[in-house]
Order: structure tokens, then C-alpha cells, then sequence
């Protein structure tokens, strides 16, 4: 069983609506006819949010189990929000160019893909099928920090509901980092024990990619009260049109 397959039942507790968040979307993106594209959108929690906002969203996944929760709860909706298991990296042959207004992807889903390249081919696929005017919305967690301090463990997630430990392992001759976790169940006592390899990016790195797909104007945040980036901030956010 894949990594999200294991804690899809719980995604709702582990990861709550952000209004911040929410906030810095409909700032960057004020149109309310807007066609949004959320990418790695789980359980469609912020897919479900944008639609009090937006006419038309779409959230997309690898995970099918991911997607059918989130599927599950469309319920009288169906009009404003789909939800479909497709690759960030076949957006191409899924959206024509030029029709999507905005582009999110947010909870650290872009350093799931396995190399430079790859990264290079979604930025560039997501300039394609954005419109003139569109934005593409980035945020991951700030690895030049990660690196840079040699940081083992991101803060405990916990509520009433979950326990949500997670630490990383660099592997410098790969440039990768395995993502461990442990997720505690409270009212079971459960403990599901996982880990995925992730592409830690650094902020040069991904200028360059994005320049390099044809996004010419990128604002730099460090988190979602629009705070500006530094290496100390916990998030890498960016604004890219």
C-alpha cells in the first residue's frame, strides 16, 4: 500500500483548511470566473474551499484513493468542481493551452517528482496551459534551510484526533531526502509507519526552471501572510507568471 493510500482516512485531520492560505490564493488571484487547477490536491480539501471563490475547479492527484475520498464528498457540486487521478506531468495532453486561470501546487507536492528534468517539464507544461494573464502557484518546504541547518525533523502535527511526526534523511551522493513518518491514531492507538523518497530543490535551482519555461516575473514568500523569503523562512512560496 502506497504512503497516501495508508493515511488517506486520516488526511482530514492531519492537514485542516488554511484560511491563510485561502487568502493568499484569492489575493494572486482575484477573478471569480477563474478556471483553477490545484495539483496534488489529496482529498480536495483546498479543492472544496476554492470553489466559494471560483467558478470552475479541478483537482488532480496520482493517488486514487486520494481521489475517490475526495470524489465521495462533491455531493450538489458537481458543476464547479471535478476531481481526476492524472500526472502533473501529462497536464498537456488533459488541458488545451492557453485555458487555465490559475495553477496551485501547494503541501509540498512538486519535490515528489524524481529529478530537475521532470520539475522542468511540469513548469514548462503548466506555462502551455495557462493562460496569458494566469498565475502558477508554488509552495514547498525551504530545503536551502533544510540543508543549510542539517534539519532532522519538521514540528509535531497534533490535535485530538492524530499525532503527526515526520523527519527527514538527506542522502548527499543523490541529492535525495526520505520523508519518515509516524502517524498515531488517538482513539485506536494505531500507528502507521511510512516513508517516500523526496527531490529537495533549492531556490536558485527553481529560478532557473521557471525562467527557463518562459515564466519571466516570480515574487518569493515565506510564508502566507506574504512575508518575504529568507533562509530562514519555513516555506519557499512563489508567485510565477
Amino acid at each position: 500500500m502506497s504512503f497516501y493510500q495508508q493515511i488517506a482516512p486520516f488526511y482530514h485531520h492531519i492537514f485542516k483548511i488554511n484560511a491563510n492560505q485561502v487568502d493568499f490564493i484569492k489575493l494572486k488571484i482575484p477573478e471569480s470566473d477563474s478556471k483553477i487547477l490545484d495539483i496534488g490536491c489529496g482529498i480536495g480539501t483546498l479543492s472544496f474551499e476554492l470553489t466559494k471563490y471560483y467558478k470552475k475547479v479541478l483537482g488532480i492527484d496520482m493517488d486514487a484513493e486520494m481521489i475517490q475520498v475526495a470524489s465521495k464528498k462533491i455531493g450538489d457540486k458537481p458543476k464547479s468542481i471535478q476531481f481526476q487521478q492524472i500526472s502533473m506531468l501529462k497536464l498537456e495532453t488533459v488541458f488545451d493551452e492557453n485555458s487555465v486561470d490559475g495553477i496551485i501546487c501547494f503541501g509540498n507536492t512538486l519535490v515528489h517528482l524524481n529529478s530537475l528534468d521532470e520539475i522542468f517539464d511540469f513548469l514548462q507544461q503548466s506555462k502551455d496551459v495557462l493562460k496569458s494573464n494566469g498565475k502558477l502557484l508554488l509552495q514547498i518546504v525551504n530545503y536551502d534551510k533544510i540543508l543549510e541547518k542539517d534539519i532532522k525533523q519538521l514540528s509535531l502535527i497534533e490535535n485530538d484526533e492524530i499525532i503527526f511526526e515526520r523527519d527527514y534523511g538527506y542522502r548527499k551522493s543523490e541529492n535525495k531526502i526520505d520523508f519518515n513518518t509516524r502517524l498515531i491514531v488517538k482513539s485506536t492507538q494505531q500507528l502507521i509507519d511510512n516513508s517516500i523518497e523526496l527531490l529537495p530543490i533549492l531556490k536558485n535551482e527553481l529560478t532557473l526552471l521557471l525562467n527557463k519555461a518562459g515564466f519571466d516575473n516570480c515574487n518569493y514568500y515565506g510564508n502566507f501572510n506574504l512575508e518575504s523569503y529568507s533562509i530562514d523562512s519555513a516555506a519557499l512560496i512563489i508567485e510565477a507568471w
